[in-house]
């Protein structure tokens, strides 16, 4: 939608994005690790114990949202330090700024959903997600491109429209968490306060599981704002290839979060023999899915690309969709890794090996920005940092593969058990 509204709008909406997520990445990580928390209280069955911990993920949640409001105060000078282009710059920035009302609503959705995927209710979930991604899609087409007596706003109004659905999936998992059946059977409104255990507990776990994520988007973000360096059409290119490349990533996601509530419940409830066979089993089917993605990428890169160009004869979105295909062809060559380096890391968070995790991201990605900054070459640089990205995640999906393998994490535990 941004492209049709205008091509610099898509552009700066890459960056600004990925600059949003980046900031969020440490609390989001420390709050997501209720899910497998949970999971784990489920599989030991200690119910009373699951309202307690979502609070201390309320809780952080709402301290931190001040200095999400004072990052956005300084959006401009953010996105002026890192070299980008001069036109994108303020599109970015105001993007950027809006967002971050949103960072509250985005960390309490991640909180509380940890209770739907640890009590392995994904439906619930689901159905939120695609409820809450319809009011997104509606609002875009309203505020960017104006409807009525309603102005078109840009890409000003594909930030409002993203903030607004971050809330309404926030206030959509609390109304469901306080019908009375669920809030007396897993104790959620009788311990609302601060629990200092319960708090170090998930700080421990989830403060490296959040730097895991900081490093690797830290890393992908260096790269696209150094991609950004390069010119309207380089980040215009990247932001068409990546735009599906996130279409098959979400559900990738998802299989690796099924991947850490399963680990973490029947590591406790059944053993380890039986927390490795799902995640073989979940490792399948992420295989399954990615390789469907790579045909299409192989195949059909030409139509997928294409449909950018629908309501654009915009010259520099023509060259942009060229360079495109050729980046999906990336795409197409590290997708399948991708999918087994976020579900073994899922599994691995699971367990509670969270330490080797951020390890072992915070050592691939240093490696992998260094390499790209020490041999960039001064012909054809965006192909070389698009190899880059692509080792980086190869060499991800080796390292957690490995640790797997070796097995520390079968003697693993997040939550105190009577043996």
């Amino acid at each position: 939608m941004l492209l049709w509204y205008d091509g610099a709008s898509m552009s700066a909406a890459m960056a600004g994005g990925n600059l949003f997520w980046v900031s969020l990445c440490l609390p989001i990580g420390i709050v997501s690790m209720t899910g497998a928390v949970i999971s784990q209280h489920i599989g030991a069955g200690q119910e009373h114990e699951v309202g307690k911990l979502l609070w201390q993920g309320i809780w952080v949640s709402c301290f931190i949202t001040p200095i999400y409001l004072a990052i956005g105060a300084v959006s401009e000078m953010l996105f002026s330090v890192t070299g980008q282009a001069a036109e994108l710059i303020p599109l970015q920035a105001s993007y950027f700024r809006i967002l971050m009302f949103g960072s509250t609503g985005m960390l309490l959705e991640t909180t509380l959903s940890g209770f739907f995927s640890g009590t392995e209710r994904t439906r619930i979930i689901m159905w939120v997600s695609i409820i809450s991604g319809l009011v997104n899609l509606v609002l875009d087409s309203v505020f960017i491109f104006g409807f009525g007596p309603i102005a078109a706003f840009g890409i000003q109004g594909a930030a409002v429209a993203s903030v607004i659905s971050l809330w309404f999936k926030a206030f959509c998992y609390a109304w469901l968490l306080t019908r009375k059946t669920t809030a007396e059977r897993y104790q959620i409104f009788a311990a609302c306060g601060l629990d200092r255990r319960v708090l170090w507990r998930l700080f421990y776990f989830g403060f490296p599981a959040g730097l895991m994520h900081l490093v690797e988007s830290g890393g992908f973000t260096a790269m696209m704002l150094r991609i950004g360096t390069f010119g309207d059409i380089a980040l215009r290119s990247s932001t068409m290839a990546l735009n599906f490349n996130m279409v098959a990533f979400i559900p990738l996601v998802g299989l690796s979060i099924a991947s850490s509530v399963l680990v973490g419940r029947h590591l406790i409830a059944s053993g380890a023999a039986a927390a490795s066979q799902r995640v073989k089993v979940t490792i399948g089917l992420g295989i399954v899915y990615s390789a469907a993605w790579l045909i299409a990428y192989v195949f059909f890169r030409d139509p997928l690309i294409d449909f950018y160009q629908l309501k654009t004869a915009d010259p520099n979105s023509v060259e942009a969709a060229k360079i495109a295909k050729t980046l999906l062809g990336f795409v197409s060559l590290y997708i399948l890794f991708d999918a087994i380096q976020l579900i073994i890391a899922g599994a691995l968070r699971g367990a509670g090996d969270t330490w080797f995790v951020l390890l072992a991201g915070l050592t691939t990605s240093a490696t992998a920005i260094g390499i790209g900054f020490a041999f960039e070459p001064s012909h054809d640089p965006l192909y070389w940092w698009w190899k880059v990205l692509s080792g980086w995640i190869i060499t991800l999906a080796v390292v957690m593969t490995l640790r797997f393998i070796q097995g520390k994490w079968k003697s693993m535990k997040m939550i105190e058990t009577i043996d």
